[in-house]
């Protein structure tokens, strides 16, 4: 009798494994289509702050560099949006977000991909990533108060339409720190830079 009860047909089987299987392409398809949107959530920020920077060849010092690590978000991001009209469930998203995307998560696989795809001359200009304390050793071996280590947090992504929230912070050794939370909007496969909310500068 118990093994009747807990014998499962070869059909309802095949039908479980099917509906893992789904599921699990389903989450992998969402993945990728994550990835690819933060690919080009970065391509867009690095293109509008890195416009204006020289080419780096033998010789020439870098002045802005790009931290590795996706910064977290935290509570600074509903100061920033606090006037701006969101809607009410992207702003329950945000806040579920903020508690619980707290996984480390780096800047490398985008960056290398749109070095392949980049026809400008971004590569030249950014050449790598660094940690903090790479970049604390660069600049205080070359001592240029003129560097800035740009900090780029998770972007924040409306399920329902194609907005997106990102804070990006310029840092300095000499203190002269800026920053300001985007507000992107998706135009044709095009992620747009709209506004600069909360904008700062010490």
């Amino acid at each position: 009798m118990e093994e009747k009860l807990f014998r499962k047909s070869p059909l309802k089987m095949k039908v479980n494994l099917i509906t893992v299987i789904l599921i699990f392409l389903g989450c992998t398809q969402f993945s990728l289509a994550q990835e690819s949107q933060t690919t080009n959530v970065l391509k867009t920020i690095l293109t509008k702050y890195y416009q204006t920077e020289k080419p780096v060849y033998k010789g020439r010092s870098q002045l802005l560099y790009l931290y590795c690590n996706q910064a977290n978000n935290n509570e600074e991001i509903f100061e920033a949006i606090k006037d701006r009209k969101l809607p009410d469930d992207f702003l329950k998203e945000i806040r579920n977000n903020v508690k619980a995307d707290l996984a480390e998560k780096d800047w490398s696989s985008a960056l290398a991909t749109i070095f392949e795809t980049d026809k400008t001359n971004l590569k030249m200009k950014i050449n790598a990533c660094l940690s903090l304390e790479k970049y604390h050793e660069v600049s205080n071996r070359l001592a240029l108060n003129n560097q800035r280590f740009m900090i780029i947090s998770k972007p924040l992504y409306y399920s329902k339409t194609n907005i997106a929230l990102v804070k990006v912070v310029f840092y300095r050794n000499i203190e002269h720190n800026n920053g300001a939370i985007l507000l992107l909007e998706k135009v044709a496969d095009q992620w747009v830079i709209k506004e600069y909310l909360n904008p700062w500068s010490t």
